[in-house]
């Protein structure tokens, strides 16, 4: 049996069975392009995939000219990662859904978080990004400086020594030893635009152990 779906209604569906079935499933795999590996708790370095289920711990890392694309099943946040990047995603449940927390060691993500969420985090070498609801990029270089673009709301870039708020328009910048800066950006990422529109297949069982499929469409706006 298929059902085609628009993406809120199919997500919660999923994210319905899910909690009934395996709390620590956190995101499906929308998009591979490219070299792209998972490891989890359960298997060393093995191919990424489309349709894959991210859940808690799990690392994701990519190779050349790769790029990958998430979608979080409780609040539908989105993340990019892109080529030359590793990125360990970890969550904890509270009121809201799924508290988010990304440890990111190199490479560069870009996020599109829910407004007023159940929290999102990316930790790096040199500092924490946190964020309640915007669009932003993340780029972490080969010597742990952290840098953040503010797309669309605040993003807060904080480590040991301080922090600062990070606006639409602004690139934040963070390193050991150093308090963190806001400056104006003089240029903005944008390599997570393009066509957006993409079909995903999720298989889950029933209550009666049968196999159902769900066909979720979904497309950037």
């Amino acid at each position: 049996m298929r059902t085609k779906l628009f993406l809120l209604a199919g997500l919660l569906l999923v994210a319905g069975r899910l909690a009934a079935a395996d709390v620590t499933e956190m995101a499906f795999v929308l998009k591979v392009s490219g070299d792209a590996k998972i490891k989890t708790a359960k298997q060393d370095w093995t191919v990424l995939q489309k349709g894959n289920r991210i859940r808690n711990g799990d690392r994701i890392k990519t190779g050349e000219n790769a790029l990958v694309s998430l979608i979080f099943i409780d609040d539908k946040a989105l993340m990019k990662i892109r080529a030359n990047s590793e990125v360990e995603v970890k969550g904890e449940k509270n009121a809201k859904g799924i508290g988010k927390e990304l440890a990111m060691q190199v490479g560069e993500v870009w996020n599109k978080v829910t407004p007023n969420g159940p929290g999102f985090r990316i930790e790096t070498p040199s500092g924490v990004a946190a964020v309640k609801g915007t669009e932003f990029y993340t780029l972490v270089d080969d010597q742990g400086q952290t840098f953040v673009y503010g797309i669309e709301g605040l993003v807060q870039l904080l480590n040991e020594l301080g922090e600062v708020m990070v606006a639409k328009g602004q690139m934040g910048f963070s390193k050991k030893g150093s308090k963190p800066t806001a400056v104006a950006a003089t240029r903005t990422p944008d390599w997570s635009l393009g066509d957006e529109t993409q079909e995903l297949d999720i298989e889950f069982e029933n209550s009666d152990g049968g196999k159902k499929n769900l066909q979720i469409k979904f497309k950037k706006k």
